[in-house]
């Protein structure tokens, strides 16, 4: 976690309180659910390797072990910039906000929770991901929908689409005044300042940092294992159910069936 002060104590503050919400509606929704909501990409390749969200986290520690190493240069700010556009795009840890809020919201937990965010190539007819602004706009929508009006202020105020837009397409000069965000193919360009990217940076530090802390809270309190009752989806019945946290490997397990 970057080193505090009174500014971002608060928002550290907000975005604690914002996801702590989220998931207290989830899980007060529908418990079973909201045990596999925690656990994101849970789907096709499981073995060790195969996690974009695991990989999102440890290219985050990668970044800061190495910006703590380095002085301010513009190959700093390049990579500085670099992590920012990455923390915007993670949106395989951010399934698990948005399986959350389908919960909340009375919907069922989806394996592929932003699917309907992916085009196709016209051509080609392959999948086209949704980017960090189809992701973000998806959960802002959701979030004002249940009226989370705490989370739906940390997503504006954190990522900016114009700075991750200006790095994913090479559109942006690293000047002595900041980042120049030319906006070539349209739109008027721009300059975020150093000292103004460094706040919006240690924002998406901790909005992403306090959604591992807060999913790996609730991920602990399985430990002792906890047996609950609960349903797949709308349309299976309700079926028992134990989740089961061990703090000496690390793993968590939920089993179902009726012969538990």
């Amino acid at each position: 976690m970057p080193e505090l002060n009174s500014s971002h104590a608060e928002y550290l503050d907000r975005c604690q309180t914002s996801w702590n919400e989220l998931f207290d509606a989830a899980k007060e929704r529908e418990e079973l659910q909201f045990a596999f909501a925690l656990c994101p990409e849970f789907r096709g390749m499981q073995d060790p390797g195969w996690s974009t969200a695991e990989e999102a986290s440890r290219a985050l520690e990668q970044y800061l072990d190495l910006l703590n190493r380095l002085e301010s240069t513009p190959i700093r700010a390049r990579i500085s910039l670099s992590l920012y556009s990455h923390l915007s795009e993670a949106s395989g840890l951010y399934e698990v906000p948005k399986n959350m809020m389908r919960i909340a919201s009375g919907e069922d937990y989806n394996l592929w929770p932003f699917q309907h965010l992916t085009g196709h190539h016209k051509a080609a007819g392959t999948a086209i991901s949704p980017n960090a602004n189809k992701v973000m706009k998806d959960l802002l929508g959701h979030a004002h929908e249940l009226e989370l009006e705490r989370l739906k202020s940390l997503i504006v105020e954190t990522f900016d689409s114009d700075l991750r837009n200006g790095y994913a397409h090479a559109d942006y000069i690293i000047w002595n005044d900041g980042i120049r965000l030319r906006k070539r193919n349209g739109g008027f360009p721009s300059v975020v300042p150093y000292d103004e990217f460094d706040v919006k940076l240690t924002k998406a530090i901790m909005f992403f940092q306090t959604l591992q802390d807060t999913i790996g809270q609730a991920i602990s309190t399985y430990s002792p294992p906890k047996r609950i009752s609960g349903r797949l989806n709308k349309d299976d019945p309700v079926m028992p159910a134990i989740i089961a946290y061990d703090e000496s490997t690390g793993s968590f397990s939920i089993r179902t069936g009726q012969g538990l």
